[in-house]
C-alpha cells in the first residue's frame, strides 16, 4: 500500500475539543532494513534527533552509522533536552507514508524520550471495532478488547477495501 516512508518530527499544540494542530518540523526519506539472500542484515536508515534551543525537534544534518533492524528505521535521541521540554513543548517524533512517493502523511507519531533508540518499523494492519469508549489518537491493546476486531493487511489487500458489518456484531472483508 505504501511505497515511500518518512521519518518526521515536530511538536504539536491544542487538544481534543479545540482540534489539534501538528507542526512538523522535518521530513526525512528513510529506507528500511532487509535481509540479504544469505541472511545476513541490511541495515535502514538510522537519524539522531536534536533539539534545537530546547524547543524544536529536528534531525542532524549529518546520519550517523546505518544500525536498524530488519524491516525498520532507527531515530536516536541525544541528552541535549529533557523529558520535561519534550512535555511542555509537545515534541513527537515518528512516520509518514506516501503511496506514490510524491506527498507525505503523518502515520504515527509519539513522544520521544532522551537518551534512548527506537526502531520505527511500519505495519500495514489496521483494525476495526466497535463498542466502548474510545479517544482519538488512543493506543489500544487489540488482545484485550471485548469484541473482535477485523484485521485488514494491506500488504496482502488491495488499498480499496470494503467491509460488512453483519447483524451478529462481527465483521467480514467483502470478496
Amino acid at each position: 500500500m505504501w511505497k515511500q516512508y518518512y521519518a518526521i518530527s515536530g511538536t504539536w499544540r491544542g487538544g481534543e475539543k479545540e482540534g489539534a494542530k501538528v507542526s512538523i518540523s522535518q521530513t526525512r526519506p528513510v529506507t528500511l532494513g532487509a535481509k540479504a539472500n544469505d541472511d545476513s542484515p541490511i541495515n535502514g536508515t538510522t537519524l539522531n534527533l536534536v533539539v534545537i534551543d530546547k524547543v524544536t525537534p529536528s534531525f542532524d544534518k549529518v546520519d550517523p552509522e546505518a544500525t536498524s533492524y530488519n524491516n525498520a528505521y532507527e531515530v536516536v535521541t541525544g541528552n541535549d533536552f529533557t523529558l520535561a521540554d519534550a512535555n511542555d513543548n509537545n515534541f513527537f517524533i515518528g512516520l509518514a507514508s506516501s503511496p506514490d512517493g510524491s506527498k507525505s502523511s503523518p502515520t504515527a507519531t509519539f513522544k520521544p524520550e532522551p537518551g534512548n533508540s527506537y526502531q520505527i518499523e511500519p505495519v500495514n494492519t489496521y483494525y476495526i471495532t466497535y463498542g466502548g469508549t474510545f479517544a482519538v489518537g488512543e493506543l489500544l491493546n487489540v488482545a484485550k478488547l471485548s469484541k473482535k476486531p477485523l484485521a485488514i493487511d494491506f500488504t496482502t489487500h488491495k488499498a480499496d477495501v470494503a467491509v460488512n458489518h453483519n447483524a451478529d456484531g462481527t465483521f467480514v472483508i467483502v470478496k
